[in-house]
């Protein structure tokens, strides 16, 4: 996806967020309860420097993402519209509240606790304020939403509500189906056909 952005005229940041695997204990760590809050830091300050370093036009940005990066892409348009212009998503998480619930049939009641607090951080904290689908009502910006039928890490419901909630408060937006595709594409003529609605929807909202 960087090089198909690239080729078609896009600068491409893919930013190794607070909380990514691969760089150290540390680094790790420093992502938990941090969801849509600092980690979404680290994509504006991402944003700045490149803006600061003179390659890209600080009026002219989108965010595109998948599964998390799906969620982060969703979550930069609502919380910070005056900053990107369009927002694309692909099996992105739009509920936390509803995402954990889905993930307690994979852990011990212990392990949800730990899974709960790496993404809550403090109890009292509420996920509702981070939640794309719950936060439905602050969106300007127009959105692209994909969603695999058979995903199973993020399932379709998580789309199906959120583009409900978007249609019901006539908030702009795209979504596309693909009825068997999981947390990812396995078929090319599926990845071909989100590549091109993707190039479509940017070249719309935000043109190279």
């Amino acid at each position: 996806e960087v090089q198909f952005l690239a080729s078609r005229g896009y600068a491409v940041l893919q930013p190794n967020f607070r909380g990514s695997g691969g760089y150290g204990e540390a680094h790790a760590k420093a992502g938990e309860g941090a969801i849509g809050r600092q980690m979404q830091d680290d994509l504006d300050d991402g944003m700045d420097w490149l803006v600061e370093q003179g390659m890209v036009d600080a009026a002219r940005v989108c965010v595109v993402g998948a599964s998390y990066g799906g969620y982060a892409a969703l979550w930069a348009v609502t919380r910070n519209p005056e900053r990107y212009r369009c927002a694309a998503s692909f099996a992105g998480v739009t509920d936390w509240d509803r995402i954990l619930k889905y993930d307690a049939r994979f852990f011990s009641r212990s392990g949800l606790r730990r899974w709960r607090s790496t993404i809550q951080g403090d109890s009292s904290f509420d996920m509702d304020s981070v939640s794309p689908l719950k936060q439905a009502s602050r969106l300007t910006r127009p959105v692209l939403i994909a969603q695999g039928q058979e995903d199973t890490v993020v399932p379709p419901q998580q789309a199906a509500a959120y583009v409900h909630a978007l249609k019901s408060a006539g908030k702009p937006h795209e979504f596309v189906s693909y009825e068997k595709e999981g947390h990812g594409f396995d078929d090319p003529a599926n990845l071909a056909d989100w590549l091109k609605k993707l190039e479509a929807f940017l070249a719309k909202h935000n043109p190279a």
